[in-house]
């Protein structure tokens, strides 16, 4: 799943939570857990308003 919401991210950097899940057919909190664990890897960060701010990819995931 958090290979899917790297590639969500990069089409649509201000996407929402909600959002994924509905492209995921999962739960916001599945996605909000899989966007913790990406946040603590070091692998995406969020930056600006919770509503106006936008997902940035830090590294490249092969």
């Amino acid at each position: 799943m958090q290979a899917e919401i790297i590639e969500i991210i990069r089409s649509n950097p201000h996407i929402s939570r909600k959002e994924m899940a509905s492209l995921l057919d999962s739960t916001p909190y599945s996605v909000k857990y899989h966007l913790g664990q990406l946040t603590n890897k070091g692998i995406i960060k969020h930056e600006g308003a919770t509503k106006a701010g936008k997902w940035i990819i830090l590294l490249k995931k092969d």
